[in-house]
């Protein structure tokens, strides 16, 4: 016998049972184990254990009737199966809720277990087609192309299905357009990303502010009527303390009341965590998702960047990483997204360039990438706080944020728009911005 054959004899399979507790545990304890299961692409067939195949029909077997999926109603539906012994008993199912607590996110889990799934898949067909290598018949070229079918197999298995057809053009142009699903008309759609990058001192938390105190008044973000109403608006700020938010938030509602349009209470949501929150970590995760999940936002404000995570602010992998949960906030909710982000510092050659500060993934993830620089009139800029809103990054659509701002009146609200008075009447453009 040879070494490599020992070897294959004495070498387990991938596989991770502590994994494989802890998801089955984490859809047990889920909130909406429905929506968990649906989001998951673990099958049964993906499980090491055989037990632990058997509870993931189980609990898929309750999804598909109206009763509740927790440790209760899986020990039930694993007694009626005649599958409860063989999965341990009640006090196994209590050792993966427990695996579940103290454990990793589903995501990671899912991720772990569809993987080591793939390479014992691998295994298998690699077992096979050596066989065929030693087979003393068959034409080779055709064995060869069955181990190509056979690799390929594995590759595509449960997922093919899952894929969209490829469309000739024509027919993807004669489907329906479905229009803009508009959060703030001409500003922002539902999962529209942008990111606001500015000085310190620039502007970008009061802008942030106003944007969501406007949008759950009913109101676009300076001021006019919303067509669409009411929109619902979370806000985490990872940067300012309850007392000084507290004021400012306070005269943002005073002001929408004033026009007409008070903030209903449940439109507007608000959690303040000054001291950051790491993303790239679970707990981190698990808090942000709990807020957005509770309260379902059509616009989400979070942020400044810098603040989301604990590591070295150019690493990508780290960003990538926020981004990621992010994402996950944003196709959960179906809701708009705006954060804010610092612009590097300026150097003696120009201004201070607007792109974020940190890695580059910042550059390319945001739909929108917007910019508040101080015009050239030193009057106007420093008196009235005049700003030119300026693009860091091509746009992906047409959006109505205007090119220039300034502070609004006292008592009204942060940020208003403005045209300079040199503005040119057809293009918009002023060399100096400045205010009459």
């Amino acid at each position: 016998m040879s070494g490599d054959t020992e070897t294959d004899l004495t070498r387990a399979e991938p596989n991770d049972l502590a994994a494989e507790q802890a998801f089955l545990g984490a859809i047990a304890l889920s909130r909406d184990a429905r929506r968990a299961l649906r989001d998951t692409t673990v099958t049964a067939e993906d499980y090491y254990r055989p037990a632990h195949a058997l509870m993931h029909r189980a609990i898929t077997a309750i999804a598909e009737t109206s009763d509740p999926i927790d440790p209760i109603t899986i020990v039930a539906a694993l007694e009626a199966r005649g599958d409860l012994a063989r999965c341990g008993g009640r006090d196994y199912i209590n050792t993966c809720i427990d695996a579940a607590q103290h454990g990793p996110s589903l995501d990671w889990l899912n991720h772990r277990l569809r993987s080591l799934a793939l390479r014992r898949a691998l295994v298998h067909a690699g077992a096979e087609i050596r066989e065929l290598g030693f087979a003393a018949d068959g034409e080779p070229s055709e064995l060869a192309e069955h181990a190509v079918t056979r690799l390929r197999e594995v590759r595509d298995a449960g997922r093919a299905a899952e894929d969209s057809p490829v469309q000739d053009i024509h027919d993807f142009l004669a489907g329906d357009d479905p229009g803009y699903d508009w959060a703030l008309p001409g500003y922002l759609e539902h999962t529209d990303r942008i990111v606001w990058t500015a000085g310190e001192g620039g502007g970008k938390s009061f802008l942030q502010r106003q944007l969501g105190v406007t949008a759950s008044a009913g109101l676009l973000p300076f001021g006019d009527t919303n067509p669409l109403g009411p929109q619902k608006a979370l806000i985490l700020d990872c940067e300012n303390s309850v007392r000084q938010s507290r004021r400012h938030y306070r005269g943002l509602i005073q002001v929408a009341e004033r026009m007409g349009a008070p903030v209903k209470r449940g439109q507007l949501h608000i959690d303040l965590r000054p001291e950051g929150v790491d993303l790239s970590r679970g707990d981190g995760r698990a808090w942000l998702m709990r807020r957005v999940e509770a309260v379902m936002p059509d616009l989400l404000i979070v942020g400044p960047i810098y603040r989301l995570h604990n590591g070295d602010a150019n690493s990508e992998e780290l960003a990538r990483k926020v981004t990621v949960v992010l994402d996950e906030a944003r196709a959960t909710a179906g809701c708009a997204l705006s954060m804010e982000a610092h612009s590097p510092q300026g150097g003696p050659m120009g201004p201070r360039a607007l792109r974020p500060v940190g890695s580059s993934l910042w550059l390319r993830w945001p739909e929108f990438g917007l910019g508040l620089r101080p015009v050239e009139d030193a009057r106007s800029a420093q008196d009235d706080r005049a700003r030119r809103v300026l693009p860091w990054r091509g746009a992906r659509d047409e959006r109505a944020w205007p090119r220039f701002v300034c502070q609004g009146a006292a008592g009204g609200w942060p940020w208003r728009t403005y045209k300079p008075v040199d503005a040119d009447p057809f293009t918009g453009h002023s060399p100096t911005g400045a205010l009459s």
